[in-house]
């Protein structure tokens, strides 16, 4: 009869050593199995993720950087109700993965049309915008412009898209079309009544006619 492999200690050492390293490989796999199924779901994702705010948004390009989604120039754009129309650019933009709906801009501008009325533009250095309550938040001096000849400068400004209201809680320089100046300490402006609130507003008329004898 052939011997067997466990006759002696050393065969079976041997056999017992295979055996373990096995089951550590097996171990080993039990967990990294699953570590790189998560992974491999964790990239399809995020290629979703960014899929979808490529479509989304009109973007130059699109990157991921330390938790963060950057986009080169994005443009966001959206109807209220009334059929105002509001579009938002940047130079750039970045949104965390985990608050895909928080987005801060860098050089940000905002066009606000309402049929019927004139555009009305926004720009500043800075500003985050949240696209679930469209509320665009921008600290610091705004420059604002319109199609009828307005200029100005806003300081610490928030606007909310959706109810066409916007605040500023700082001061305010703005010239009228008809040259008409106003200073204030802070603002409130309504578009859907197209009333402008100023706090502290000093008003300065140009070529007012000179007052009879």
């Amino acid at each position: 009869m052939a011997g067997s492999r466990t006759e002696t200690f050393d065969q079976r050492a041997s056999i017992y050593g295979h055996l373990v390293a096995r089951n550590r490989l097996i171990g080993a796999l039990r967990v990294l199995v699953p570590i790189i199924g998560l992974a491999a779901f964790a990239v399809l994702a995020v290629q979703i993720f960014v899929a979808n705010i490529a479509r989304q948004y009109g973007v130059a390009g699109i990157r991921i950087d330390r938790g963060n989604v950057v986009v080169d120039t994005p443009r966001y754009s959206g109807v209220g109700a009334d059929g105002s129309h509001y579009i938002v650019t940047a130079v750039e933009a970045r949104t965390p993965l985990e608050r895909p709906d928080e987005i801060t801009m860098l050089e940000a501008t905002l066009e606000f049309s309402k049929p019927g009325s004139s555009s009305k533009f926004a720009k500043a250095r800075s500003a985050t915008m949240n696209t679930t309550t469209q509320v665009v938040d921008a600290p610091g001096v705004v420059d604002i412009s319109g199609d009828d000849g307005m200029t100005g400068t806003l300081t610490d400004v928030r606007s909310d898209m959706e109810h066409e209201m916007t605040t500023a809680d700082g001061p305010v320089d703005v010239t009228l079309a008809d040259g008409t100046k106003i200073l204030g300490s802070s603002m409130v402006y309504d578009g859907k009544l197209s009333l402008w609130t100023f706090t502290d507003a000093t008003v300065t008329v140009d070529q007012l006619p000179e007052a009879e004898e």
